[in-house]
This record gives structure tokens, C-alpha cells and sequence, in this order.
């Protein structure tokens, strides 16, 4: 792979095509932090970002599919980065740990091991599933590439199969980090009362898919129905974590992470959390926009007891209101 990019730098260097010479050397970047080159993978964006730009450059988004996966993949580099989420203690050092592990591929790889890349997450919605893989791909320095489920099935017999061998094969060409969000739609049980002859299909090609990866890609699916799962599906991935409700020490926390520069005192803290029990980290973060929304209308540069109770207030009503809707 490094051959071929090496080769496109060359010859775009020669053409003087100064849009695709950043292209391959942003690929070549991608490639190294597959690798577990994180330092030098950093340390070619560097240089991209300082070198000078010309009247005809036209910088390709690596990130971005093109062809016929632009409909059904979405990517993009990402900036977050494990600081920046909760997560429990056990959570926070398996992640750190396939950080870690994926970083010295090259190092695993020269004694005949590889990294765990291959992770499930499950839980209720809201619980910082798909931030977590945007975090696992910041950390990594590589594009997330969510896979648009819509796109992805088709009404035409098998093509739905074919869409996600397109996904595979891109696995290679395109290191990042694969997010396939709502993973029930593509590993449901086979076999059950609702199941259809497509969907069998389906299943069985994303196992064969999965067992001939070899790719440096990681693939992060994320489902809030695990039970929906064939559990032939669980057999294929080398870590599995669960995602919970918060607890009130965990709202807390994220209180502190979304709020740092409004210095909240500890025991209004501490009252929010506990107004803010069952509620999910995506509805606490909604709470918090909201609080300082009301701030800003209000000609304030503080935020005030009012304002967050307020805003707590309207995101428990949602959340039961949605909780009814479920029901």
C-alpha cells in the first residue's frame, strides 16, 4: 500500500498536481497511524498544514468516499479525544488499551499478534456509544467512517450484500475507524418470527466479511438492542462493552467537563445530579446547551441556579415524555 502512495507522491510531484500530492501525503499519514506511527502519522499533518498553498490547489478531504460509496459512507477526522468523555474506570482502560495496542501494531505484528480492533458497544441510547468511537478515532488520528444504514440497504435482492463487501473492501484501501451505528438493522437474529430470506442473506455475508478482514482498519458497531443480535455475531468481535445510564457521580462529572468555566459551586453540582438521576449523558449535555442558551438570551455572562434547574427540568420532561412513547 505505502508503494502505491509513494508512487502517486512521486508522480503528482512531477505533474506538478499540487491537490493530489496532498491527498497521497495524507493517505500516507493515514497509513502510518494504522501502523502505530502516531507520532510521525501527527508530524506529516503538521507538515501539510504548513506548506503553502498555490491559486490552483484544491485539497481532496481524504475522509470523504468517493464513488460509489459516497452515499453510504460518511467520514471525517475527528478532534475528540478520551479527556473529553465519562466513562467508567473499567471502560476508560479497555479503550485505552485498545489505543494502545493498535498504536504498536507494527510492534505486535513483528511477534505474530495483533491488535484488538474489532469492538461492540451496547447500551441505552444517549449513553456515549457513538462519541466514544469519534473518541477512539480522534485518539487513533484516523477518519471516522460511519456506514448510512439507509444507503446501505437496498430494495434490489442482494444488492444489500453487495453494498457491504464495498464497505470491506474499502477497509483497506482507506484506514479509519468503520462505525456501524444501529447494528441491530444488519446483525439481527436469523431465523426469528420478522426475519426474510434478504436479511439471512445479509447477516451471513457481514460474518464471512468480517472473518477474511485483515484490513489495519478498527470496526466499531453500536446497537441499543442487543438481544436483537444472531449470536453467531458476538463470536466475531475481541471486545465488547456495555454503555449504562449515568450514575449520579458520573452526571456530575460531566457537569464538570461541559460547564468548566462557569466554576459551578460543588453542592449545586452535586443537587443536579441528583435532579438529573435516569436521565442519559446525550440528555445532561442537552440540559447543559440549554442552561447556557438561557444565558446568553438573558444578557448574562454567569449561569444561575434558575437557568440550569430550568433546563434540568424540561430534559426530564422530554426524556419521560419520550420514555411514554416507548412504553
Amino acid at each position: 500500500m505505502r508503494g502505491d502512495i509513494f508512487r502517486r507522491l512521486i508522480e503528482a510531484h512531477a505533474e506538478g498536481d499540487d491537490a493530489s500530492f496532498r491527498k497521497a501525503v495524507l493517505q500516507l499519514a493515514a497509513s502510518e497511524s494504522a501502523a502505530g506511527h502516531a507520532r510521525i502519522a501527527d508530524e506529516i499533518r503538521m507538515l501539510v498544514a504548513s506548506l503553502p498553498t498555490t491559486a490552483r490547489s484544491n485539497v481532496v478531504d481524504i475522509a470523504q468516499p468517493r464513488g460509489e460509496l459516497a452515499d453510504i459512507l460518511e467520514g471525517g477526522f475527528r478532534e475528540e479525544r478520551l479527556r473529553d468523555i465519562v466513562l467508567t474506570d473499567t471502560t476508560r482502560a479497555d479503550l485505552t488499551r485498545v489505543v494502545q495496542e493498535n498504536r504498536a501494531r507494527a510492534a505486535l505484528e513483528a511477534h505474530g499478534v495483533q491488535p484488538r480492533r474489532r469492538l461492540l458497544f451496547h447500551g441505552p441510547p444517549g449513553c456515549g456509544k457513538t462519541l466514544t468511537a469519534a473518541v477512539i478515532a480522534g485518539e487513533m488520528g484516523l477518519p471516522l467512517m460511519t456506514v448510512r444504514l439507509a444507503a446501505l440497504f437496498s430494495r434490489f435482492l442482494g444488492a444489500t450484500a453487495t453494498h457491504l463487501r464495498a464497505v470491506f473492501q474499502e477497509m483497506p484501501r482507506r484506514p479509519g475507524v468503520y462505525l456501524f451505528d444501529e447494528f441491530d438493522a444488519v446483525g439481527q437474529a436469523r431465523g426469528d418470527g420478522q426475519d426474510v430470506g434478504e436479511m439471512r442473506r445479509v447477516v451471513t455475508s457481514f460474518l464471512q466479511f468480517i472473518d477474511a478482514d485483515r484490513s489495519p482498519s478498527l470496526l466499531i458497531a453500536a446497537t441499543n438492542h442487543a438481544e436483537l443480535l444472531d449470536r453467531a455475531i458476538f463470536r466475531r468481535f475481541d471486545v465488547v462493552l456495555t454503555f449504562s445510564l449515568p450514575t449520579t457521580d458520573a452526571i456530575a462529572d460531566l457537569l464538570r467537563l461541559r460547564l468548566p468555566s462557569h466554576d459551578l459551586p460543588g453542592d449545586l453540582v452535586h443537587l443536579l445530579a441528583a435532579r438529573a438521576d435516569g436521565l442519559s449523558f446525550a440528555d445532561v449535555a442537552r440540559a447543559c446547551d440549554d442552561a447556557i442558551r438561557s444565558m446568553v438570551l438573558a444578557g448574562e455572562t454567569r449561569l444561575r441556579e434558575d437557568h440550569l434547574a430550568m433546563a434540568f427540568d424540561a430534559s426530564i420532561r422530554r426524556a419521560a415524555e419520550q420514555q411514554h412513547l416507548r412504553a
